[in-house]
């Protein structure tokens, strides 16, 4: 059997619950939903890392972060360091990336042969080094720079916004839309001589949720759903979340969202626009599998959607990701379909996002990643009932998350606060058991799971 061609799609801060194929159908997927059917859609599947960079460096290194070591944005993998995609490369593949890695310096090879580069909505030159990325150079032939760079001075309400506008200028040059088609492209001009590893890295639907005014109209009657939370919660919760708030209020940035201006009809706004955004990714999946299948290729290609992390979208009072560990932030859509990928539909397994890669190599019939912690989930995907993880894990800074279907725990090392929640009874994460003495004895098994997590990783 030839090697399969690999198609990872990869999203920017999309949560987990953002596909109607998963039951919710306030966020129309038609095109990823069809991949399920042909396959596997994980229903919980966690990131291990909660903001992009250590959770792409756990993803291509197969490591934990307190493993690997990259705990911020700005670094990456050395070249020591496990890497399946270099693996891929060396094993007969033709490695390519589209759109965003947020490798640091940006044009770092990474294993790829090509990579067009596609930095955040609101990348700056010089904040992965001193190239412009492959969108900058792009929106310069047209006279135009980034607008997610200034939305915030020349939208006059803009606290307002809550970080939702329309997308101001020709919806071809959108930046999602640049990405699907730059990756149609490059499936377009591979002649499959030799199997394809394609990377095609989207930007949305992270910050700031400027979208195309046709993909809003999908929109116009579809209900929103309001942010989970109680009044005063965040007065329940480790302090770090209620201070992360406090801190935007009033600042002044491409990025800052004063929660102050936040009534139920901006909320929703905002939440619309992001799904909105989810919904043209949606489109451009579609378009991307047909690419593929006017190859010739269709019954030879993994297909794989993911995403990086979530964005808690107003759930417990709060926004985007850095400071905390709610299923919002860390729990991710996954989907596979294609050869090797029995068709079972939605899948309930705990897995985490550091098993793609010795997925990968054992679906191209490679060796094993040296140093990965990650675990292949070929057994799954083939239809084999096996418990791949009992627990998974999450890490930002030095935050970690620990959880398995019934109990999650949030440990801050060194701090008398934390987290603790019975997901069975409160899958919403608004209660916080922590300090709860009825419940000590599940916050201590946790811990203790931890603990021998952390000292057989490191």
């Amino acid at each position: 059997m030839p090697q399969p061609n690999i198609v990872l799609i990869m999203t920017d801060q999309q949560r987990w619950d953002t596909l109607s194929c998963l039951g919710f159908d306030h966020v129309p997927t038609p095109n990823i939903d069809r991949l399920a059917r042909r396959g596997i859609a994980f229903s919980h599947a966690f990131v291990q890392g909660a903001v992009c960079g250590p959770s792409r460096n756990s993803i291509v290194s197969g490591q934990y972060v307190h493993t690997h070591g990259i705990y911020q944005n700005e670094q990456w993998l050395t070249p020591d360091q496990p890497n399946w995609i270099e693996r891929l490369r060396d094993g007969g593949y033709h490695t390519v990336n589209i759109g965003k890695m947020h490798t640091s310096p940006i044009r770092l090879p990474c294993g790829f042969n090509h990579r067009t580069v596609v930095e955040n909505k609101n990348y700056k030159q010089g904040q992965h080094g001193p190239d412009p990325d492959d969108y900058d150079l792009y929106l310069a032939q047209f006279g135009l720079t980034r607008p997610a760079c200034s939305y915030y001075k020349e939208i006059p309400d803009w606290p307002d916004h809550l970080g939702a506008t329309v997308w101001p200028h020709d919806e071809d040059l959108f930046i999602d839309n640049v990405v699907g088609q730059w990756t149609i492209d490059a499936i377009e001009n591979h002649d499959f001589e030799k199997p394809l590893f394609m990377w095609s890295g989207f930007a949305g639907p992270h910050d700031p949720y400027d979208i195309p005014e046709s993909a809003l109209e999908r929109y116009g009657d579809i209900e929103i759903p309001d942010p989970v939370g109680w009044t005063g919660e965040l007065d329940t919760k480790p302090p770090p979340q209620k201070q992360s708030m406090e801190g935007s209020e009033g600042k002044v940035s491409p990025a800052a969202i004063w929660w102050s201006r936040a009534t139920p009809d901006r909320i929703r706004r905002m939440r619309r626009h992001y799904f909105a955004n989810v919904s043209l990714v949606d489109d451009w999946v579609g378009k991307i599998v047909t690419a593929i299948e006017q190859k010739g290729q269709l019954d030879n290609t993994v297909f794989v959607f993911a995403s990086d992390h979530g964005d808690c979208l107003g759930d417990h009072g709060l926004v985007y990701k850095f400071s905390s560990h709610y299923d919002a932030v860390a729990r991710v859509p996954l989907v596979f379909a294609g050869p090797g990928v029995s068709e079972l539909g939605v899948q309930d397994s705990l897995v985490e996002l550091i098993d793609l890669g010795p997925t990968f190599l054992e679906l191209a019939g490679l060796d094993p990643l040296e140093g990965a912690s990650g675990q292949t989930l070929t057994g799954l995907l083939g239809g084999d009932s096996v418990e791949i993880h009992d627990t998974v894990y999450s890490e930002h800074g030095p935050r970690i998350m620990a959880r398995s279907c019934e109990w999650k725990l949030v440990f801050y090392p060194g701090e008398t606060y934390g987290e603790l929640y019975n997901l069975k009874e409160d899958p919403d994460e608004l209660y916080n058991l922590y300090d709860d003495p009825t419940y000590q004895s599940h916050r201590l098994e946790m811990i203790e799971r931890l603990a021998h997590w952390y000292t057989s990783t490191q």
